[in-house]
């Protein structure tokens, strides 16, 4: 999970197929989680490309098109008070 501009949490990669791992994952950090492409590896790969022969013209341009030619599913935290009482009882057997 990395971050995107606006600073939510960004999962991709084939992982992100998972709906109970995208809202796991929302819900332990108590944060939306914008998931997707799923295609991440290869997408990147190809606009490496594309920018090492000129037929775009900076890193951010290659992201800005990755992110128009993908979509994306947003997760809201839904339960998180769960994951709280985990963490709660797990500091304590430290």
């Amino acid at each position: 999970v990395g971050a995107q501009p606006n600073g939510l949490p960004h999962g991709i990669g084939g992982g992100g197929q998972d709906e109970r791992l995208n809202q796991s994952i929302s819900d332990s950090i108590n944060r939306p989680v914008i998931v997707g492409p799923f295609e991440a590896t290869a997408a990147g790969n190809l606009m490496v490309q594309k920018l090492a022969c000129g037929a775009i013209g900076s890193l951010q341009e290659g992201r800005e098109l990755i992110r128009k030619s993908f979509e994306t599913k947003l997760f809201e935290p839904q339960d998180s008070g769960a994951w709280d009482e985990a963490y709660a009882s797990f500091t304590k057997l430290l």
